[in-house]
């Protein structure tokens, strides 16, 4: 049996801004149910406490940044009965806004401080675990936000525990100006080329890549594209110094959230064997949506953050083409202002045939999943993504461009095909593999072939854990 430690600045269902929560509260549980004993760290956000179990114990690590105190609150997420440490600084994280951005949406201006306080929690508490009462044996950290637990490990030049980090997303590194590098109290021998300087500033996400001893992504192909510098974003010959210690493990599923079988939040469950009612749920969001219910025409869907990264550009230069066919888009999803307000115009240009929901919604996005009938994916880069595996287990086949995780799980052909996949991050590419979908959704029996090859797919963190033990056991080894 294993001690692991997982850090993270999000976790399901405590709070979530994207798949970094989905995977921080998810794979601690599949962990767990293999015999290991998973603890979880996470700032005290304005709210938290009232979503856990009664505070069991606490303890004051005393006040190193000069903000106030520090303060580990022991507990456990009720949901699932994981055993939790909450970080409690009141001038941190006690504020209206989400975890990193104020009410305006702009980044906290000490967001270098606040998520250098969780990582130093995390270095002290795997550093001397023995003191609180539970020692863990891996060190797992996730993102720049929890970054800098590696390097305080390093500066205080002690023998640590193995150290994982999982970059989610090498786009956001945690950079930070120079002049914000003494709130940190960090050794200034760090700050060199070959430690956590990045181009005149300083990365949180840099220091988790050169001082831990296993970097992992969520997926394989992401992992190789980081080595080059299309796909780098700057840190490309870090990786590429660092290479021998790079992994990447595709991120799993959680099926008992995301199963149409037992889904709480859609109109109608269904399964492989009675596929056919999924059309109850596409009635439903037609109506949800006051949109035209005719159902002999298909409904693409999107839930995504809306920015360049996930193409959602493209969509809006392709699906003229697709809406002029008599198909349909319904979309979840928030982020840049243009790309927000270019689809609530499209919704008014076409009423009967385009909803738009601007922010995000857990429960919707379940009946989204359910109700569209293709989802659109057309990332110009994807480390993983989980919403077109949760739209695999749906039926609901995913339109992806072959990037990153999207490329491991979605194939158009061979034995089993399971979505529709194009090269090419433009209108033209997107247009014609939506021509394709069209098409083929109109021959009801190679769509509904495809639907079942999706649902047979098996992603599940069950399947993947096994990774996981293998790269901690190996390290404990070394």
């Amino acid at each position: 049996m294993m001690n692991i430690l997982f850090v993270a600045s999000e976790i399901y269902p405590l709070v979530k801004t994207g798949g970094l929560a989905d995977v921080a509260g998810a794979l601690p549980i599949a962990l767990r149910k293999k015999g290991h004993d998973v603890r979880l760290l996470m700032p005290a956000y304005l709210g938290i406490l009232e979503k856990v179990a009664p505070i069991q114990n606490q303890i004051n690590l005393g006040n190193p940044f000069n903000v106030g105190d520090l303060i580990l609150l022991e507990t456990q997420i009720i949901e699932n009965g994981t055993p939790i440490w909450l970080l409690q600084c009141k001038s941190l994280f006690e504020r209206e806004g989400g975890p990193y951005l104020n009410p305006e949406g702009k980044d906290f201006e000490d967001n270098h401080l606040r998520f250098a306080a969780l990582s130093w929690a995390a270095a002290v508490l795997s550093a001397h675990g023995g003191l609180m009462g539970w020692q863990a044996n891996i060190l797992h950290i996730h993102d720049w936000q929890a970054g800098l637990s590696a390097a305080y490990l390093k500066s205080w030049k002690v023998n640590h525990i193995p150290i994982v980090t999982t970059v989610h997303n090498l786009r956001y590194n945690g950079s930070f100006p120079l002049e914000k590098f003494e709130d940190i109290k960090l050794s200034n021998e760090l700050l060199s080329h070959h430690g956590i300087e990045f181009y005149g500033q300083f990365s949180t996400l840099k220091s988790a890549l050169v001082y831990s001893d296993a970097i992992t992504t969520v997926s394989p192909t992401y992992a190789r594209e980081i080595l080059t510098e299309e796909y780098g974003d700057g840190l490309d010959g870090t990786l590429r110094a660092h290479q021998h210690k790079l992994h990447g493990i595709l991120n799993g599923v959680d099926y008992e959230q995301w199963s149409p079988k037992n889904d709480a939040e859609i109109i109608q469950n269904y399964d492989i064997n009675t596929l056919h009612l999924k059309q109850k749920n596409k009635q439903a969001l037609l109506q949800e949506n006051q949109l035209d219910e005719n159902l002999s025409q298909p409904v693409f869907g999107v839930v995504s953050r809306l920015t360049e990264q996930k193409g959602l550009d493209i969509v809006l230069e392709a699906i003229p083409n697709a809406l002029e066919q008599g198909a349909k888009l319904v979309l979840l999803g928030s982020g840049d202002k243009e790309l927000e307000h270019a689809f609530l115009a499209l919704q008014e240009q076409y009423p009967q045939q385009v909803g738009v929901r601007i922010g995000y919604d857990e429960s919707y996005s379940h009946q989204l999943q359910a109700g569209v009938d293709a989802l659109l994916i057309p990332s110009r880069f994807e480390p993983c993504g989980l919403t077109q595996l949760y739209a695999l287990k749906y039926g609901t086949l995913p339109v992806v461009r072959k990037t990153g995780g999207l490329a491991d799980t979605v194939f158009e052909e061979g034995a089993d095909p399971n979505g529709f996949v194009f090269d090419h991050a433009n209108r033209y590419a997107l247009t014609d593999v939506m021509n394709r979908c069209i098409k083929t959704y109109h021959n009801s029996n190679v769509w509904k072939e495809m639907q079942e090859n999706a649902m047979r797919y098996d992603f599940s963190w069950e399947k993947t854990t096994n990774h996981w033990l293998n790269l901690y056991s190996s390290l404990i080894k070394q």
